[in-house]
């Protein structure tokens, strides 16, 4: 939510709804459909923590790539 709010505070929509669709839509919502096929219940329990680490390194990721390109921008 944090680097949702920030790309949305520089004025980045596209990076901050992708942010923001990471965690529920893109990893959450597959792996509640794939996980109990293999886990049962058990695979349920495990997507949430599973999504919330995919969506914080992807979210690491972008954010990392910001902070690099405004560095490299201030340095020029």
């Amino acid at each position: 939510m944090i680097g949702s709010g920030y790309f949305q505070a520089i004025g980045k929509a596209v990076p901050a709804l992708l942010l923001t669709l990471t965690k529920q839509g893109f990893f959450l919502i597959p792996l509640i459909l794939i996980l109990p096929q293999f886990y049962g219940i058990f695979g349920v329990w495990v997507a949430f923590p599973i999504a919330d680490l995919l969506a914080t390194i992807v979210t690491g990721w972008y954010l990392n790539r910001e902070i690099r390109r405004t560095l490299n921008a201030e340095q020029v």
